[in-house]
Formats: C-alpha cells, sequence, structure tokens
C-alpha cells in the first residue's frame, strides 16, 4: 500500500477530524473516500458532457406525440 501525504493548517486539520469523526472514520479513510468520491464525480461529469455532445451531433429525439404514433396510442 502507498501512502500520499499532504500539508494542512492546523484549523484545517481540526475540521478535517471532526468531520471524519462524524462519520466514524479515522482521518485517513476519511480523506481517502472524499478525494476519491471527488475524482470520481468528475469523471462522471467529463463522461455526461461527451455524451451530451455526441448527442448534440446527432440527435435522434422524437416528440411524445411522435412516440404516441409510433406505438399507436
Amino acid at each position: 500500500m502507498n501512502i500520499i501525504t499532504f500539508r494542512v493548517t492546523d484549523e484545517e486539520k481540526t475540521v478535517i477530524q471532526a468531520l471524519a469523526d462524524l462519520n466514524g472514520l479515522s482521518l485517513s479513510e476519511f480523506a481517502k473516500t472524499k478525494l476519491l468520491e471527488r475524482l470520481e464525480n468528475q469523471v462522471d461529469m467529463a463522461l455526461y458532457e461527451q455524451a451530451i455532445k455526441s448527442h448534440e451531433l446527432n440527435d435522434e429525439s422524437i416528440s411524445y406525440q411522435e412516440l404516441f404514433r409510433e406505438l399507436g396510442l
């Protein structure tokens, strides 16, 4: 297992430790979890933006009325 170190002020450490305690996690586990969640959110947003651009280039949307007609409703 690898170790990553970063510097924080005393105040930042106090806040991070309090949040870790509130969540029942060690400081290390809390920091790792929050970092990975944030990175996952960034990946999700990048994939969403890519999908939107792709959709805009090849928009195959239809209206509700067209859908109902196609389904015979």
